[in-house]
């Protein structure tokens, strides 16, 4: 990974655009992680705490595969999993230059989908590192688990004040909205009793 970073290509999200964030229905969806202290968990978070990071998608599909479906094998959630979770529509209060970390972008950079998608964050922790030197706002990139959507890394240099929540609705288990992207992805709930 070689490519020098002085002038990112980038793409604008403009002013009044809306995007979707998946978060803990406790917690507020402007966040900014990880928590203080915390060590980086995500793929795109700094790798010593130099900056934090809001994750957020084009569309509730994507912030969905990205966040509720990420992990589980074979895409079988617990229905808890699901149910302690929000999500909440956000317009941008002003314009955000993110670095294009998708078709061209990809050569500019240096790197391949497979690099900046594998399940080893390290060389995708240091390239955002690098950008972020750039002055951008985050990052834009394709969902690793589904390419045809749009997802943005937003860095801390953005002020919470600079997003409005628009509506947000805490997910459940079993509703029309779960159960089309449920069955969009041929997930699957584990309904089987827990042993704990």
């Amino acid at each position: 990974m070689s490519a020098s970073v002085g002038a990112p290509p980038t793409t604008v999200l403009r002013a009044g655009t809306l995007i979707v964030r998946i978060h803990h229905a406790a917690r507020g969806a402007v966040f900014f992680g990880p928590s203080p202290g915390q060590k980086p968990g995500n793929r795109f978070d700094a790798p010593n705490g130099e900056y934090r990071v809001l994750y957020a998608s084009r569309r509730l599909e994507g912030a969905f595969v990205e966040t509720i479906l990420r992990r589980p094998k074979g895409r079988i959630l617990r229905p808890e999993f699901v149910n302690e979770r929000a999500y909440t529509v956000l317009r941008l209060e002003r314009s955000l230059r993110l670095a294009k970390l998708f078709d061209e972008g990809l050569q500019a950079f240096g790197v391949d989908a497979g690099e900046i998608g594998a399940d080893a964050y390290a060389l995708s922790r240091e390239l955002a590192l690098r950008i972020h030197g750039s002055g951008v706002q985050g990052l834009a990139y394709r969902s690793r688990y589904n390419n045809g959507e749009l997802c943005y890394a937003v860095f801390d240099r953005v002020a919470p004040a600079d997003f409005a929540v628009i509506r947000s609705a805490r997910f459940a288990a079993g509703d029309e909205t779960v159960s089309r992207l449920m069955a969009l992805y041929r997930a699957s709930f584990d309904t089987s009793l827990s042993l704990v």
